[in-house]
């Protein structure tokens, strides 16, 4: 019983230490004077879709939940959201140029129809994240028209 207790207090010391390890969580930067979904004319339904399943990890918007502050959880979220922003960032894709923009909508759209995206992990605790399929067809769709848009600006 007595190795237990012993157990239990070191276990606690170890969190409450941990809690103190910053997480370097990305900082929201968003530009004012872009939006994604104006600049393209974004259908409201595939825009709340987008914001709910994606934007989390590949926007300047990113709403952190309450778990993201507390270690080591902390550390897996930032470094989802820097990897998330790193291979896409809706918040900068008037940066990306058109060929750019064109081979990420196609991606946008083969990664939601195999369903790597959103990732099981985030659904977990995002249920409003969570596509069935027809709306997994409906950005699939929207992906590839996005894609002709730009291809044709």
């Amino acid at each position: 019983m007595r190795i237990l207790k012993f157990i239990l207090l070191f276990l606690l010391g170890i969190i409450i230490v941990i809690q103190f390890i910053p997480s370097n969580r990305p900082l929201n930067e968003p530009d004012p004077a872009y939006d994604f979904f104006a600049a393209y004319d974004v259908p409201a339904d595939i825009e709340e879709m987008v914001r709910a399943s994606c934007f989390d990890c590949h926007s300047q918007e990113v709403k952190y939940p309450w778990y993201a502050s507390v270690a080591p959880v902390s550390w897996l979220v930032s470094r989802d959201v820097r990897v998330g922003r790193s291979h896409l960032d809706f918040s900068k894709w008037n940066e990306l140029e058109k060929k750019d923009k064109i081979k990420m909508a196609g991606e946008i759209g083969d990664e939601v129809e195999m369903g790597e995206m959103p990732m099981p992990i985030y659904i977990i605790m995002h249920s409003d994240a969570d596509l069935d399929q027809a709306k997994r067809e409906q950005i699939v769709q929207w992906s590839e028209d996005l894609a002709e848009k730009i291809f044709e600006e």
